[in-house]
């Protein structure tokens, strides 16, 4: 693969942590590492997720030709002394977004001004953040960790043949408490969970994994997912921050992935999932369409909702998905009775994930836009403006 010599570039995000922005921001430097370019990675730290990742930060690069700033202007707003403008010195920059609605996020219209382009994870995010983006919006998706996912497809080759006699179907769903409970509904997955196979009726040996992030920090939310599960001896909650070999083996215990999610706007999990050859339950809604073709995944149909009420960043009454429930139990109960359809299913996905995010499908991407940004004069150029007389934001 043709790369591009001498290019280096800044990269601030949540390079250190583990949370779906800091996955997304170690996804494009793998990309942009991939294209040969140099990269100089600026962690950001959160309070609220805390650094687990050794982040190499030595200054030894030729002066960076591109900043590209890895999180959304929301949480450089909320989060006082994060990231110093001043100290950017790229004469081009590029923000990378993620949004999760169709509408376009309250308050994030003056951000524009700091950047030459914004990049998204999806073609939803995109259209959402075009909306009223004086600058070009481009869908770069996350490029997966496939030497990971690689040697974890393989070790699922390797594992023993199940006994559905002697093990249960094991499904798992996995979520952060601050992308919300809303908008990733494990309540939607606990009740179809608990409609498809319920406890008073003798049936298939089942079992559903709960993997949450932050729990400790959401009591009120975890009280009420726990009192919806009840003490339904079939629910396991896994409630803590995992390694990357202790989540690995979460993975190769299960048999299928759940996501009814209400918006997303990449699907990581979802991606991870199919990439690995596990079937996937999920909504057919949002940023996962992008690598979700027709019979790759059990599509779960919705409605459009309002939000009822604000919580966290999404407002009242902008629309997301409310995921269809009678579909989600038809589903859990097809992969269970139908181990064959399964593993059809599981390969299909596999192989559209590998050709639609693989670095073959993402690097002509990357290296187009690059490429676009250095023969164009930057923004604040074209404007003959210095940072010090831009408008208030």
């Amino acid at each position: 693969m043709q790369s591009l010599p001498q290019l280096a570039v800044d990269l601030y995000g949540h390079l250190g942590s583990s949370f779906g922005l800091g996955y997304g921001a170690r996804s494009t430097k793998r990309l942009l590492e991939a294209v040969g370019v140099q990269v100089r990675p600026r962690h950001l730290a959160l309070a609220s997720h805390p650094a687990d990742k050794d982040i190499d930060e030595s200054d030894t690069l030729s002066p960076p030709l591109l900043d590209l700033v890895h999180t959304n202007p929301n949480i450089l707003q909320q989060t006082h002394g994060l990231l110093d403008p001043g100290g950017l010195r790229a004469p081009l920059r590029v923000g990378y977004w993620a949004w999760e609605l169709e509408a376009f996020p309250d308050g994030w219209e003056p951000a524009f001004w700091d950047y030459d382009e914004i990049w998204s994870p999806s073609s939803f995010c995109a259209t959402a953040l075009s909306q009223r983006s004086p600058i070009p919006v481009i869908a770069v998706p996350h490029l997966l960790d496939w030497v990971r996912l690689d040697r974890l497809t393989q070790s699922r080759a390797n594992s023993r043949i199940k006994d559905a006699e002697a093990e249960p179907f094991r499904f798992l769903t996995l979520f952060d408490y601050w992308s919300t409970t809303e908008r990733k509904n494990p309540a939607g997955v606990i009740r179809a969970f608990q409609r498809a196979f319920p406890t008073k009726e003798r049936g298939p040996r089942v079992e559903l994994i709960i993997k949450a992030s932050g729990a400790e920090q959401f009591p009120q939310e975890r009280a009420a997912l726990h009192q919806l599960a009840g003490d339904d001896p079939r629910i396991h909650w896994v409630e803590r921050l995992l390694s990357e070999a202790e989540l690995d083996a979460l993975w190769l215990r299960c048999d299928a992935l759940v996501s009814l999610h209400r918006a997303e706007g990449f699907g990581l999990t979802i991606a991870e999932a199919m990439a690995i050859g596990l079937p996937v339950v999920c909504t057919a809604y949002s940023g996962n369409l992008d690598f979700c073709p027709a019979n790759s995944t059990l599509a779960v149909g919705w409605r459009p909702t309002p939000i009822g009420s604000t919580t966290g960043d999404y407002p009242e009454g902008a629309e997301w998905a409310e995921p269809d429930g009678d579909d989600a139990v038809e589903a859990l109960r097809t992969l269970v009775a139908d181990p064959a359809r399964g593993q059809g299913l599981g390969a299909r996905g596999q192989a559209a994930v590998r050709q639609r995010l693989s670095v073959e499908a993402l690097a002509p991407i990357l290296r187009q836009r690059l490429g676009t940004l250095l023969l164009q004069p930057s923004r604040r150029q074209l404007l003959g403006l210095s940072p010090e007389s831009a408008p208030p934001g």
